[in-house]
């Protein structure tokens, strides 16, 4: 009894080994886009605060993150990374280019963008979504977890 329990463990760490495989994540552009940081206040909620990016005239605020079921062939491109905080009490590293930014594919109108710092095993990348696209029926990729910020609603 004892042997095919631990045959039954084995088994199931190894298949759970298998399913930790690596995303590759595309390189850097050879031109690749400094993102500096803004904010933006909802004062509908509560004047919740947000972090923004803005890419091709548009603002990006944060929505979710990634389900279990993301796969490689989610993204589309990295476009740059995100400039340290200038305001942070840590010097800025201007060659720091690990927090970086990616379009997704299939968002063709690049309602979504990803950043991903890569650093540690479990970190999930964050999904920023266009401020446009409040109140709109868009396509929401199915491996997008929404973290329900009440801006979103």
């Amino acid at each position: 009894m004892n042997k095919k329990i631990i045959g039954v463990i084995l088994v199931a760490c190894i298949l759970m080994l298998a399913g930790c495989g690596k995303v590759k994540y595309p390189d850097l552009p050879d031109n690749p886009i400094a993102f500096e940081m803004g904010s933006f206040e909802d004062t509908e909620h509560d004047e919740a605060l947000f972090g923004t990016l803005e890419y091709n005239g548009r603002t990006y605020i944060g929505f979710g993150t990634i389900s279990n079921a993301y796969k490689q062939s989610d993204l589309d491109q990295c476009i740059g990374y995100i400039v340290m905080d200038k305001n942070s009490s840590s010097v800025p590293d201007p060659n720091n280019t690990d927090t970086r930014v990616y379009t997704l594919a299939g968002d063709d109108h690049h309602n979504f963008l990803m950043d991903y710092d890569g650093i540690g095993e479990m970190n999930q990348p964050n999904i920023w979504r266009a401020v446009d696209t409040k109140g709109k029926d868009i396509e929401i990729p199915a491996f997008i977890d929404d973290l329900g910020y009440e801006f979103w609603k």
